[in-house]
C-alpha cells in the first residue's frame, strides 16, 4: 500500500485516508454523510477515517432511550446499527466510506472483514478475540466486549464503523446500557493486558489491516479537516460540506 503526499492533486475516484486526532462527534458525522454522498456520486474513491472523539453518547437505529441511565446525557441519534454506546479519548474510532457495489460485497462481508482485521491485530498483542455478527455484534474477548461495531448504508456506500477500546475510561459506560447490556460487559486492550501500550502503533497496524481488507493499495492521506477543505478537483468538488467550510477554513 502506498500513501501519497498531501501535496498530490486530488483526482476523481482516488481513495482517501483521513487521520484527525481528537474531533467533535457531530462535526465528523456531517463529514461522513458528505463523503458518503460523494462516494455514491463516484466523485471520490473509498475513504477510511481514523480518529478519537471527545466524550459523546450516541443512539443507533435500534435505539431504546431507557438505555441512557443519566438524565444529564443528551445522546446523538444516528443512522448506524445498534443502540446506545459511548465514544471518547482512548478509543480508536474508524469510519468506513466504502462502496459495496463496486467491491461486489454486502455489509455482512465488510463487517466480517473488519472483525477479522481487529482480531489479527489484537492477537499480535496477546489478546484472543472473536467477532460476533448476530445479536451481539462487535469483537469480544470471552464474555467481554472490546470493540463496538455499527455501520449504516446510504445508497451503495457505507458510513460509521468501529470503536476499539484501548485506554478508554470504562467508567464512562456506567451512564448507559451499551447496546442493552450491563456496562460491566465492556473491556479494553490495556485492561486485558494490564499495562500501557503504544496507541499510535496499534492504530497504524489497524489501518494497515483495514486497508488491506478493503483492497485499497494506493490512497491520498490527509491529516486535518483544514487540509481537506483546501482540496478540490477540476469540477470544483469540495471534500468538506459548506457548513464545515465556514467554520474550519
Amino acid at each position: 500500500m502506498k500513501g501519497l503526499s498531501d501535496d498530490t492533486v486530488l483526482e476523481p475516484h482516488r481513495n482517501i485516508v483521513v487521520e484527525l486526532g481528537v474531533e467533535d462527534y457531530k462535526t465528523v458525522l456531517v463529514l461522513q454523510r458528505h463523503l458518503n454522498q460523494l462516494r455514491n456520486d463516484e466523485q471520490i474513491g473509498d475513504c477510511l477515517i481514523l480518529l478519537q472523539h471527545e466524550d459523546v453518547y450516541t443512539l443507533g437505529i435500534h435505539r431504546n432511550p431507557s438505555e441512557i441511565l443519566s438524565g444529564d446525557i443528551v445522546p446523538v441519534e444516528v443512522e448506524r446499527g445498534g443502540s446506545a454506546t459511548y465514544h471518547g479519548p482512548g478509543q480508536i474510532v474508524a469510519y468506513f466510506i466504502v462502496n459495496l457495489k463496486d467491491h461486489n460485497i454486502n455489509i455482512r462481508d465488510l463487517i466480517e472483514s473488519v472483525e477479522s482485521s481487529i482480531s489479527r491485530v489484537l492477537r499480535e498483542q496477546g489478546i484472543v478475540s472473536e467477532g460476533k455478527l448476530y445479536g451481539e455484534t462487535g469483537v469480544w474477548v470471552d464474555e467481554k466486549k472490546i470493540c463496538s461495531i455499527g455501520f449504516a448504508i446510504k445508497g451503495f456506500s457505507t458510513l460509521h464503523g468501529i470503536a476499539l477500546n484501548v485506554s478508554t475510561d470504562l467508567s464512562k459506560f456506567n451512564h448507559i446500557m451499551p447496546c442493552g447490556m450491563d456496562s460491566t460487559v465492556m473491556t479494553s486492550v490495556e485492561g486485558e493486558l494490564g499495562k500501557k501500550i503504544g496507541f499510535e502503533n496499534l492504530k497504524n497496524r489497524l489501518r494497515e489491516e483495514f486497508l488491506s481488507g478493503i483492497g485499497i493499495k494506493e490512497y491520498l492521506e490527509i491529516r486535518s479537516l483544514k487540509k481537506m477543505g483546501s482540496y478540490s478537483v477540476s469540477n470544483g468538488l469540495r471534500l468538506l460540506p459548506e457548513e464545515l467550510l465556514k467554520i474550519i477554513v
